[in-house]
């Protein structure tokens, strides 16, 4: 089998969906399929030091056009949340229509069976992959989502009305560029992302969890630490609103003073200046640890000296953080809301209701302070998750395995489609002719 997997971020050092492209490559590979890349000039130079070397297959990279820097420069002054959900689509759709030409050529050059666009995984995200001369399946896809009822007020009416132009925006778009609405299969991560596929699709809607873990890079377990030991709480991603960082270092004001327990917090983004703040204000400095951001290399150790992953999220569909927390042995703590309440339950964690921000830090702050006081509990739990992430197929293998079935499936379907479109040729019986030699 040929594929052309579009994806715009390739990464194995990033996290998010950078990273799912690679590790479904990296499978498939695996598996004896032929892969060509299309993807971003961007990702050009980390992609240089290793693709060769792994033997992932061909790289089609797309440049980067004048205007679309333009457009870039000039959204600086929009809301953070303006510029994630519509200024950066219009970016992504203007590299798409160039990937497009990419993809038929290639489909034409090498005789590829399939295209497949791992990403982005926002269900509304534009797609140009239509009339390329293959089939085509999208996914997985995770999204739809808005924040809890309580964190509403995150959205400033300004960015609450670019949203809603922006949407009805995109659903004129789909129409224009109907990649999604033409493709062959399209994969979901549950009913939420099906729901907020664009109206009218016609292909086939699958249903696979988007997020993976390699157990092979995480199967070694955590380090159970002597009882007596503070308590580590890792946090790791974007420091931005919606991740809820600036609201666990407020818990964790709380639980600094009831434990000796130590905060580790991965990432960067807007919120660090406040992040800082926090942490000055209540003297926090010997018990709060900014990493910033570290090399994906790096995590797993960091991850295994730690006791508890935490999941404050008030708008998160995926979950790569907590099914690698989870193969290391990690219990977790998270939002009762989207990704976290979806991978989280009872036996390997505990959920905080996000009903407004005064009772979602007291709710973190008390989870935080139960797992500082149990190491037995945590320790039940963090076998539980180890369990719990292979016995639900979360790791790369089980899911390439699906997708590729899917391909099955998918070019199955086609065939038979052009059997049956396939203009039919009946036999015609000529009558007996007996020719006499002449005399």
């Amino acid at each position: 089998m040929k594929i052309a997997v579009v994806a715009e971020n390739v990464s194995k050092s990033m996290s998010g969906e950078s990273l799912l492209a690679y590790q479904f490559i990296r499978f498939m590979k695996r598996r004896g399929i032929e892969v060509d890349l299309v993807c971003h000039e961007r990702v050009r130079k980390e992609l240089d030091e290793f693709w060769d070397a792994e033997d992932l297959g061909g790289v089609n990279y797309v440049t980067e056009s004048g205007l679309q820097r333009l457009v870039w420069k000039l959204s600086q002054w929009l809301p953070f949340r303006v510029r994630d959900l519509i200024i950066n689509q219009l970016l992504h759709l203007m590299t798409q229509i160039r990937a497009r030409r990419v993809v038929k050529q290639l489909v034409a050059d090498k005789d590829i069976d399939l295209v497949f666009e791992p990403s982005p995984i926002t269900p509304r995200g534009i797609s140009c992959m239509y009339d390329v001369g293959a089939p085509v399946v999208i996914g997985p896809m995770c999204g739809g989502l808005d924040f809890p009822p309580g964190f509403r007020f995150l959205d400033s009416k300004f960015s609450r009305a670019m949203v809603h132009v922006g949407r009805w925006g995109s659903d004129v778009l789909h129409r224009i560029f109907p990649g999604k609405l033409n493709a062959d299969a399209l994969i979901v991560a549950n009913c939420c992302t099906q729901k907020a596929l664009p109206k009218g699709f016609k292909g086939k809607v699958h249903r696979v969890v988007e997020s993976g873990v390699d157990l092979s890079a995480w199967d070694e377990p955590v380090e159970r630490h002597d009882p007596k030991s503070p308590t580590r709480f890792l946090f790791l991603g974007r420091f931005v609103d919606w991740k809820g960082v600036e609201y666990l270092v407020e818990a964790f004001v709380k639980v600094a003073q009831q434990t000796d327990a130590i905060l580790e917090l991965v990432g960067d983004g807007e919120s660090m200046d406040n992040v800082r703040e926090t942490i000055a204000k209540h003297k926090l400095h010997d018990r709060v640890n900014l990493h910033g951001w570290i090399q994906r290399s790096e995590l797993p150790d960091l991850m295994r000296r730690c006791d508890c992953l935490m999941m404050p999220s008030l708008r998160e569909c995926g979950g790569t953080a907590m099914l690698e927390a989870m193969a290391v042995g990690l219990p977790l703590v998270g939002t009762k809301w989207a990704g976290p309440k979806n991978y989280i339950d009872p036996a390997i964690g505990l959920l905080v209701e996000p009903t407004s921000p005064a009772i979602f830090v007291e709710g973190l702050a008390n989870a935080m302070i139960q797992m500082a006081q149990f190491p037995e509990m945590r320790c039940q739990m963090g076998n539980a998750a180890r369990e719990h992430v292979r016995k639900h197929y979360f790791d790369w293998e089980s899911k390439t395995q699906r997708i590729i079935e899917i391909f099955d499936e998918t070019l199955a379907s086609q065939n038979a489609v052009d059997r049956s479109t396939k203009p039919r040729v009946d036999r015609v019986e000529l009558p007996s002719m007996s020719i006499s030699s002449p005399a």
